[in-house]
């Protein structure tokens, strides 16, 4: 049987707000969050489809890979302080020359490539998904921090895009072939994968509150 007073913080844990405390338990959870990130970066699912073209069925294929999800399950889980943490350590070691932990490799010179705006926009998704979480974690809530979430990152990642197309004199044709298959193809898989991430990180959360809270 659970005790009147293990009973009252488990019901204090679930009121919104809360805050997570600063601990060896917390510091754990942010490290395997960063792992999970990691591997999801180097994750790739094989999906395919027919599409129509001009009255002729094409068959489309691509590489998915569910960084976005694992984003806003960090944010989900970790909320936007620890949230924010785990984004800037992984943007940093990705920065560095010796943890290439970004999709196409790492360092400095990495901001110059055309999806660093995506990993740029990490840091505004968490933002944005754990405040809608913050005070309700209802169905409606959980839709509105998934659709501010891949948007915002898909957004602010086709702008990031163009200014380099521009800067490196690329053609508009290219541009739209880039967004087409990094982000119009994509973004569907992101909100669907982004909705379970949620429902994960929150049911998670209830198991963790022990070392979170």
């Amino acid at each position: 049987m659970i005790n009147k007073r293990v009973k009252e913080e488990i019901k204090k844990y679930h009121k919104p707000n809360i805050k997570i405390r600063f601990g060896l338990g917390t510091i754990a959870i942010v490290s395997v969050c960063l792992l999970i990130l990691v591997i999801a970066t180097f994750t790739q699912i094989k999906i395919s489809f027919n599409v129509p073209d001009g009255g002729i069925i094409s068959y489309l294929k691509f590489e998915y890979i569910p960084q976005i999800p694992a984003v806003l399950f960090i944010a989900a889980l970790l909320g936007e302080y620890w949230g924010l943490f785990t984004l800037i350590l992984y943007i940093l070691l990705g920065l560095t020359p010796w943890y290439p932990v970004f999709a196409l490799g790492g360092g400095l010179s990495y901001i110059f490539q055309y999806n660093f705006g995506y990993i740029f926009a990490f840091i505004f998704a968490i933002i944005f998904t754990a405040k809608e979480l913050k005070n309700s974690k209802s169905l409606l809530n959980i839709i509105l921090a998934v659709f501010y979430g891949v948007f915002s990152i898909h957004l602010i990642g086709i702008l990031y895009m163009i200014i380099i197309a521009l800067i490196r004199h690329d053609n508009w044709e290219f541009i739209g072939q880039w967004i087409y298959f990094q982000s119009l193809v994509k973004i569907l898989y992101d909100i669907v994968f982004g909705f379970l991430a949620i429902i994960i990180a929150k049911n998670i959360r209830k198991l963790l509150w022990l070392v979170l809270g």
